[in-house]
């Protein structure tokens, strides 16, 4: 096929800088595509690259134009594991969401599956590899249908599970819950709330440095004596959230991502003094805000339930923004159950390319198989 004559053309670009090469467009094409979650947006990713990117520059980015028009583009990270080279996506550490861009808009191009077949064809014609490996997928995802257009092999594993919330107020979705006793106990946490007077504020772009420092040292005293992620305690982490928080956009703007770094406080009775007890970070989309990463003094907790005094903010933040999904992202710790969440399952999909990529997909599918065989005979 002669992609020039039909309008379609493909383009691919390697190195760290290549996602910012495509600015605006980047931007554009993640408005327009509906399944797209806040870790998919330029000012996420571009921050990962900047920080996280392998420095033998195997990253690239694969765009697909329709009569000069970016309607899709996926930016990978080429590595090589065991024997098979595999593409994972850009973030996928940090990010709790993974998948690629389609325009699904609709306005002036073609529909969703033509553009879907066309990135699949620019993939596995631009680039070498043997598995195509995303992890954290949620449902309704375009990578979900990149698998069913993909004409190699292909493997869905069951991954993390995250917790949903509606984008209302916490006190109207406490109403809801079915379990007298569970809304009772949160209406008494909500009481016991107004009467501590936590006070929380958003903090400016431009105080974002300072104030990661002073969320990443409640983090660290939050998980003093227990595991932390150890990511969370280097340079670079704080690096990243800083890059991001400083390259947000205020509400109201037109790209459609903001991450928000919250401060609470408490006042001294006696002294006046006002008193920073925890921080958390929220990563807001077009149709999600995300609960990223938090921290609070280990006291108070004898003072007010830290859970239900961020979700509140979180959650009223959410409804103020008329976005209709406040989730918890990865985790399903048993305070996060109190609220009554729903459940959403995410799923790893991974694509072979080529004879090479079939064996790769059959030696995960005996990994897996051997893995839980080792772990049945350890419950015996």
């Amino acid at each position: 096929m002669n992609w020039r004559e039909t309008g379609w053309t493909a383009e691919v670009a390697w190195g760290a800088d290549a996602l910012d090469a495509l600015g605006t467009e980047w931007d554009q094409l993640f408005r327009r595509c509906s399944a797209a979650t806040p870790f998919q947006s330029r000012t996420w990713l571009s921050s990962w690259c900047r920080w996280y990117a392998p420095a033998d520059g195997r990253l690239c980015v694969v765009g697909v134009r329709h009569q000069g028009v970016l309607v899709a583009a996926a930016a990978f990270v080429l590595t090589r594991q065991r024997l098979w080279r595999v593409l994972r996506p850009v973030g996928i550490e940090q990010s709790d969401f993974c998948d690629v861009l389609v325009d699904d808009s609709g306005e002036g191009i073609p529909d969703a599956p033509a553009i879907i077949d066309q990135l699949v064809t620019a993939i596995r014609g631009e680039l070498r590899f043997d598995l195509l490996d995303f992890a954290d997928v949620r449902p309704g995802s375009v990578l979900a249908q990149v698998r069913d257009s993909w004409p190699g092999g292909t493997m869905e594993i069951p991954g993390v599970v995250c917790l949903s919330l509606p984008g209302v107020p916490l006190e109207a979705h406490v109403e809801t819950i079915e379990t007298a006793k569970t809304r009772q106990q949160l209406r008494r946490r909500l009481r016991e709330l107004d009467k501590v007077g936590l006070e929380a504020r958003l903090i400016p772009a431009a105080d974002a440095e300072d104030a990661v420092a002073r969320f990443l040292d409640l983090h660290r005293q939050q998980w003093a004596d227990r595991s932390v992620n150890s990511e969370h305690m280097t340079e670079r982490f704080s690096h990243h959230l800083t890059t991001v928080l400083r390259n947000s956009t205020e509400p109201g703007e037109t790209v459609g991502f903001q991450a928000v770094l919250a401060e609470f406080s408490l006042k001294n009775k006696e002294t006046l003094e006002v008193e920073h007890v925890a921080s958390d970070v929220l990563i807001i989309g077009k149709s999600m805000v995300g609960g990223y990463l938090y921290g609070y003094l280990p006291s108070l907790r004898s003072r007010v339930d830290v859970s239900v005094a961020l979700t509140r903010a979180a959650m009223a933040l959410t409804a103020e923004r008329a976005i209709p999904e406040l989730s918890l992202l990865r985790g399903t710790e048993p305070h996060k159950y109190r609220l009554s969440p729903s459940p959403v399952q995410s799923v790893r999909i991974v694509l072979a390319d080529g004879l090479w990529g079939a064996v790769g997909l059959w030696a995960i599918r005996g990994w897996r198989f051997g893995s839980e065989a080792a772990k049945r005979l350890l419950r015996r």
